[in-house]
């Protein structure tokens, strides 16, 4: 039974008087009754504010009119008045409407009302405008989930998001298509033209990723230059093909930043979900796994999860433990394969890595890229170094002169900033000039060093080293980047010796090649040299020097060691 009211009122104040105060003073609450029919049958002062009506508006009229027509739709007021009816607390958190039809956000509750012998008769509504608090803890929650450069949603936003349309897609029976997008070429553009210039390109590239996709589909920058796109409901698998092939096709076009024209590519990874992953987290693990796959394919693709690429992740991993294993315990070593001057002098072997037969057939470059995903890179490079430097030592403690050792490097250890201080140390620990030592690395990796703006080649020149761009003719080919690499000698592919000399297109693309390394003072060594015809083609052609398995095949070290001892001539 409801106490009475001297229970809860100080002495000697009238509960009529009280009320009175409460409906005519109180401005910051809206205070009303409704009757068990919904009815209002009284109305405050601050509700006249709030809402707007007048008491005569509005007393003896539904309350209904105080909701949006979405909660009435919903039977939100009647859902109020039943909870209130048991007792159980009826919050009252939404927008709701003015007299003018405007809206504010109101936090309120709703309390049932009872006469003396416990019986309903009615209820008591208290609640304010909270609009202002409301709209700014709404803008906080939608910056935490924004990224602020592109405007687009960020990781937290997207791994949210992703667990709902996975769990939408379930109980839809619906596909949902996740693509991982990530620029190719980016780092070379953010380290070339500066961080700014990065930026604009993020933000140009996630306009263009959203203009390729649907408004319907879900778009979030991941961090650095990786992108997600979550594609709902499409009519096939196949589908995530042609949206990707729209997206690389969008992200190819020329890039304005500044002044700077910029072209870049993507790689994108596709899973689709239930087919390939039924949970979020697999869902992304797979994606990632496509798109792994698609760089590692030579960019500018896209690649769908295949069962396959399980199996080569689990291959990699393998892979990743057995190169640790082999730089902890120091189990590979060197061969060298000569190179020949025009009179058949040796003068130099180039160091080739060799690894344990557990790699199998897997190039080196595999591995070196394993080295360079592992952080491991500047400590196989530096052991290489040492056992190449040491050799030579060895070589001319036995009395063998004008010769050089060729190391292979690329842009990622040159880059590292300790390499030059390694490669000083080395060549003090075993009494070696500069002039001794050549450093081989390829087109491709001598202009991302270009574009970055390091400046490690020029200083490597400075300081004596000799450099040469391998399997030139593989990679740019470019001969404004030729001009301006401070390089020595360019090592001619042995792609271009395929029918020379009996092919006169591709006699005249050699000698072509070679006038120009002329014409700049560069060198020119052939590889992958395998018949006399081919040696005195290229002699004639003004070829500077000789590799291939016409003199040699790499050798270990006692094997170079008695080759340089015997001066073999071809």
């Amino acid at each position: 039974m409801t106490p009475p009211l001297t229970h809860v009122i100080a002495p000697g104040l009238a509960p009529d008087l009280l009320l009175r105060q409460i409906y005519l003073n109180v401005r910051d609450f809206a205070i009303f009754t409704i009757d068990a029919r919904s009815e209002v049958t009284s109305w405050n002062l601050g509700a006249e504010l709030v809402f707007g009506y007048t008491p005569a508006e509005i007393i003896g009229r539904s309350s209904a009119l105080l909701y949006t027509a979405g909660d009435q739709a919903d039977g939100e007021p009647l859902q109020e008045m039943t909870l209130a009816a048991r007792g159980e607390r009826a919050a009252d958190n939404r927008w709701h409407l003015r007299k003018d039809q405007s809206v504010f956000w109101a936090d309120g509750v709703l309390t049932a009302i009872r006469d003396d012998q416990g019986q309903l008769i009615g209820y008591l509504k208290i609640l304010r405008d909270i609009t202002e608090r409301k709209l700014a803890q709404d803008e906080i929650r939608r910056l935490a989930t924004i990224d602020g450069l592109t405007g687009l949603a960020n990781r937290a936003a997207f791994d949210t998001r992703r667990s709902e349309m996975v769990s939408q897609a379930e109980r839809n029976g619906q596909l949902l298509l996740l693509l991982m997008i990530d620029l190719d070429e980016f780092k070379e553009v953010n380290d070339g033209l500066g961080h700014q210039a990065g930026d604009q390109l993020l933000r140009q590239a996630a306009q263009r990723i959203r203009s390729a996709s649907r408004e319907s589909d879900y778009i979030a920058r991941l961090g650095g230059d990786e992108f997600g796109l979550l594609h709902l409901h499409p009519p096939s698998p196949a589908s995530g093909g042609v949206l990707a092939e729209k997206l690389l096709q969008h992200l190819a076009r020329p890039f304005q930043i500044g002044e700077c024209e910029v072209r870049i590519s993507a790689s994108i990874g596709i899973a689709v979900c239930p087919s390939d992953a039924d949970t979020p987290d697999t869902l992304l693990k797979k994606a990632d796994l496509a798109l792994y796959h698609a760089k590692n394919a030579g960019r500018n693709r896209y690649h769908y999860y295949t069962e396959e690429l399980d199996e080569l992740a689990h291959r990699k991993n393998t892979d990743h433990n057995e190169l640790r294993r082999v730089l902890r315990t120091g189990d590979y070593w060197l061969e060298y394969q000569p190179i020949l001057a025009v009179d058949g002098q040796t003068i130099a072997m180039e160091a080739l890595l060799r690894l344990p037969d557990f790699f199998g057939q897997q190039p080196v470059d595999y591995v070196i890229g394993l080295a360079g995903e592992l952080g491991l890179l500047p400590e196989l490079g530096k052991g290489v170094m040492r056992v190449a430097c040491a050799q030579l030592r060895s070589w001319y403690d036995a009395g063998v002169t004008g010769l050089r050792i060729c190391i292979n490097t690329c842009a990622k250890e040159l880059l590292d900033d300790s390499y030059l201080a390694q490669l000083d140390a080395v060549l003090i620990e075993f009494g070696l000039a500069a002039g001794d030592v050549e450093l081989e690395l390829t087109e491709r990796d001598a202009i991302k060093l270009e574009r970055s703006g390091s400046r490690v080649i020029e200083q490597l020149r400075e300081r004596g080293f000799m450099l040469s761009l391998d399997d030139f003719g593989t990679g740019y080919s470019s001969l404004s980047y030729l001009r301006a690499l401070p390089v020595n000698t360019i090592k001619l592919d042995k792609s271009f010796l395929h029918d020379v000399p009996a092919n006169p297109d591709g006699n005249a693309v050699v000698c072509t090649v070679i006038q120009l390394a002329q014409n700049l003072r560069l060198n020119v060594i052939a590889e992958g040299v395998e018949n006399i015809d081919q040696s005195a083609f290229l002699a004639g052609a003004g070829c500077t020097a000789f590799q291939g398995f016409l003199y040699s095949p790499s050798l270990d070290a006692d094997a170079a060691t008695r080759w340089l001892r015997q001066d073999a001539t071809p």
